[in-house]
């Protein structure tokens, strides 16, 4: 039976299974044990935008879109992206997927300082966290490490966006 663990922050890993195999250690079938640390709250930059001016001046932003926003991870984590980011969600306290859409009604205002070209773009918050994979390995009685230091920025499930000015 699995449970989750909640170690000393920030790393969050999936408890060890249960002793069951021969001497004394676990049997397969509790793999892989995922640990996510490095957690952090971010954004993620979505395909909605204005078009640019240089200010001073006020960037309006009204129309009705489709925002798209995709995760970035290291290759080793977008091998196996679904069962990553379905096991981080469980794991670091949101639901974060490999990409999202959704359409809505936008409608924003930002100011734009004196001499500076910006644009604004629609950010989604997302987690940023760091992997490491392992797999229990019943001959040697230990876990062996799969990878480690694999990077993810995934968006979350739920839509909490923000508006942000962008050179």
């Amino acid at each position: 039976m699995s449970a989750i663990a909640v170690l000393p922050l920030p790393v969050v890993a999936l408890q060890a299974p249960a002793l069951a195999g021969p001497q004394g250690c676990p049997a397969e079938g509790e793999n892989p044990l995922y640990t996510f640390t490095n957690i952090s709250k971010s954004t993620r930059p979505t395909d909605v935008y204005s078009a640019y001016i240089t200010g001073p001046g006020t960037i309006s932003y009204s129309e009705n879109e489709t925002a798209n926003v995709a995760a970035t991870a290291s290759a080793t984590v977008s091998a196996e992206a679904g069962v990553v980011f379905a096991k981080a969600s469980t794991s670091i306290g949101v639901s974060v997927t490999a990409g999202r859409s959704w359409t809505a009604g936008f409608s924003y205002a930002l100011e734009v300082p004196s001499g500076q070209r910006r644009r604004m773009r629609l950010f989604q918050e997302s987690r940023s966290f760091v992997v490491k994979k392992q797999t229990w390995n019943v001959a040697q009685c230990k876990f062996l490490t799969n990878y480690s230091g694999a990077s993810a920025n995934a968006p979350r499930t739920a839509r909490v966006d923000e508006w942000k000015l962008e050179s």
